[in-house]
């Protein structure tokens, strides 16, 4: 078993050689830690305090004020009593009049702050959810790459593997040639494969060079070689969090279609003031004080607004929109469910059929290559064992790559943070 076959099938079962330049670990708490997701915390706040303000609503408003006016004829500081009439003194009439003292309101029964109260504390809920699914998608965004740059790594190593072994084939045939043993053109062929190989080798360094500029973005961190990983656990089954969101906005909705209805019913609200009032009686200019203080409720009864109408027409459309949503988003979600499942046992099957290939191949090499020294083989059918043992490899580490695009899609499906799934 040649070197190369070892290498590879000691990637196997999700586990992949170590390398330098930090751990998955690292990689999954810079995405976590990353602006966009500070975005989403930032937003769940916002929702708590837009819920708090909701509930801030049902508490009473209690006002200082104060005030001074001047007016062109004698004024009333307040209603004034038969007795005050008809006692002669000063009278409570002033042209100037300061006024100061306390104002309150307090709802009593207001259907639609409650409704409203009710809608803000279930779209708080959506962006605590949203919040996760960013988290969740960084992460498995994080995971994923970190898959295929291990991927594009073991091509590049595969590829420096045949171009050394081509390499030593290339320097023994032009020895041939050299002596009149062999045809030129036979060392033209092994020179147009190690040309494809180098292209090849060539443009796996342009996609490296992508992956690390995404995985750059995504955590903010320069990664110049893929970081070891394996697999602690399988993203657990549960609720798919996809349909969370869309039951929790679907709610949410429904409370606006209540809201708008709320707007119809009387609201009953309670409010009163304890004021003092200073001036000048304009009977005998003296100084003239008075209090004038109230508390009672008002009773309002919307009997005619199109708009209210409107606006609940609107909101009860939007209600049904976001069931056909929730409906659409089930249908497609459990399908993708289904699919990633059914291809798991599929994917590790290809695993191990390409360890078998791998090691098959491998041993067909050797046995070419000394068939090929020999004479007994040509040199087409020696370059087609090469690239039947790259392929092998690649197809290895495809499979490798696929199993881990599948546990971070499921991940994905399921809101489970990678850091308890990845090691």
């Amino acid at each position: 078993m040649g070197k190369n076959t070892v290498l590879f099938i000691l990637i196997s079962c999700l586990q992949v050689m170590p390398a330098y330049g930090g751990t998955i670990t690292k990689l999954l708490e810079a995405a976590s830690s990353h602006p966009n997701v500070k975005i989403s915390e930032l937003a769940v706040q916002e929702g708590n305090l837009r819920t708090e303000a909701a509930n801030a609503a049902l508490y009473p408003k209690v006002n200082l004020f104060g005030k001074a006016s001047y007016y062109d004829s004698p004024t009333n500081l307040r209603p004034m009593t038969p007795a005050e009439a008809a006692s002669g003194g000063s009278l409570p009439f002033s042209r100037p009049i300061a006024s100061y003292g306390i104002s309150f309101q307090a709802p009593l029964y207001v259907s639609k702050i409650f409704r409203l109260r009710e809608k803000l504390a279930l779209l708080s809920h959506k962006s605590e959810i949203a919040r996760q699914i960013n988290l969740v998608n960084r992460q498995a965004a994080v995971v994923s790459l970190n898959s295929a740059y291990h991927y594009l790594s073991e091509l590049d190593i595969a590829i420096d593997a045949r171009l050394k072994s081509l390499a030593q084939t290339h320097d023994d045939l032009a020895l041939k040639v050299k002596n009149g043993r062999t045809p030129e053109a036979e060392l033209m062929k092994i020179d147009n494969s190690i040309i494809t190989l180098q292209e090849q080798k060539n443009d796996l360094a342009d996609k490296i060079l992508n992956v690390q500029r995404d995985l750059k973005n995504f955590t903010d961190l320069v990664v110049d070689e893929p970081v070891p990983m394996n697999l602690a656990k399988m993203p657990a089954d549960g609720k798919i969090i996809g349909l969370t969101l869309e039951k929790t906005s679907l709610a949410a909705q429904e409370k606006e279609v209540e809201r708008s209805h709320a707007e119809r019913l009387p609201a009953l609200v309670a409010h009163g003031t304890l004021s003092g009032n200073d001036g000048e009686a304009y009977n005998t200019e003296s100084h003239i004080f008075r209090e004038y203080s109230f508390a009672g409720v008002e009773l309002s009864v919307p009997l005619f607004d199109k708009t209210l109408s409107t606006n609940e027409s609107i909101a009860i459309i939007a209600a049904k929109k976001a069931r056909k949503r929730l409906k659409d988003t089930e249908i497609e979600l459990k399908a993708r469910e289904k699919n990633l499942k059914a291809r798991l046992p599929v994917v590790e099957k290809s695993r191990q059929l390409a360890e078998k290939s791998v090691k098959n191949n491998a041993d067909l090499l050797n046995i070419a290559r000394v068939s090929y020294d020999s004479g007994r083989t040509t040199t087409e059918e020696y370059l087609r064992y090469e690239a039947q043992v790259f392929t092998s490899q690649a197809n290895l580490a495809g499979a490798i790559d696929a199993k881990w695009q599948i546990i971070t899609k499921l991940a994905v499906l399921y809101g489970t943070d990678l850091r308890g799934v990845v090691k």
